[in-house]
């Protein structure tokens, strides 16, 4: 399911209706409406949406006024402008103030939901950089264990909108598998819980990303299995478990899943090393 929320701003009810009923509920987005532009600036200022989707002329504040006043108060969130023929024009101008693309109406549900793919892909790399950069920061401040862990299937859970995510580790005996955290139900929490889980071992004895069969949560749900090696070196401590949707799967999600991983075992591994000095 897509969790991106957008703005539909329209003086018309009609267009508004159209949009929302035969383009964002049928492709799961979630949504918010405005009649004109400053109606969009009390949503925007009270619960900023990832993309909006505007109207360029509205009563009170058109469209352009509505650029404007967000570029005034540094609101950068991308907009895709819903225009008549003949304001190709404008629509050009009003580029540089967060425009990213533009319909002409009437437009086909297929142009707009194009459009709307185009614009959601910049504000979904945008996101996925900045939790990696945050992980990258929580690895270097070398953090207690469970911190760390917490932390891992938090980022992991926003950056692949997985149903379900998991540590699972290697335990001391090295042959069993213990779930040291998972984040369910929109809730991170600790753990220490053996389980038995063919495909981590799959992924453990390989070293690769290894995705399993295509399970059905409900009859509109289906989710793939995939289980991501924590290895660091040659050591290997584990496997990061993830649910994720199956419509929403993809090899540019695998390899920032694949990352992540990465900075989770370069992290697990400053830890076992800064508890071996300690010990010492």
């Amino acid at each position: 399911m897509s969790s991106e929320r957008i703005l539909v701003v329209d003086d018309g009810a009609d267009m508004r209706d159209f949009v929302i009923n035969y383009i964002l509920r049928p492709n799961n987005y979630r949504y918010v409406e405005a009649r004109d532009g400053l109606e969009a600036l009390d949503v925007i200022l009270a619960d900023p949406p990832d993309l909006i989707l505007l109207d360029l002329q509205m009563p009170r504040l058109d469209g352009v006024g509505l650029l404007n006043r967000m570029k005034e108060q540094g609101i950068a969130i991308p907009v895709v402008l819903m225009t008549f023929y003949g304001s190709e024009e404008i629509a050009i101008e009003v580029f540089r103030l967060g425009v990213r693309d533009y319909v002409i109406k009437p437009f086909t549900e297929e142009e707009l939901l194009s459009a709307l793919k185009r614009a959601l892909t910049e504000v979904r790399l945008r996101k996925q950089r900045a939790m990696l950069y945050q992980m990258g920061k929580l690895v270097a401040s070398l953090p207690d264990v469970d911190t760390l862990l917490v932390s891992a299937v938090e980022v992991a859970a926003s950056l692949s909108a997985a149903e379900d995510v998991a540590l699972i580790l290697i335990d001391e005996d090295g042959r069993t598998l213990v779930t040291r955290a998972s984040y369910v139900g929109g809730r991170a929490q600790l753990l220490k819980q053996p389980i038995q889980h063919p495909l981590a071992w799959e992924a453990i004895r390989s070293m690769q990303p290894t995705a399993g069969q295509q399970q059905a949560r409900d009859p509109d749900r289906m989710v793939v299995p995939l289980c991501v090696p924590l290895a660091a070196g040659n050591t290997v401590f584990g496997v990061l478990a993830l649910s994720l949707p199956a419509d929403l799967s993809s090899n540019e999600q695998f390899t920032l899943i694949d990352s992540l991983a990465d900075y989770i075992a370069i992290a697990l591994d400053r830890a076992r090393v800064a508890g071996a000095s300690e010990r010492r």
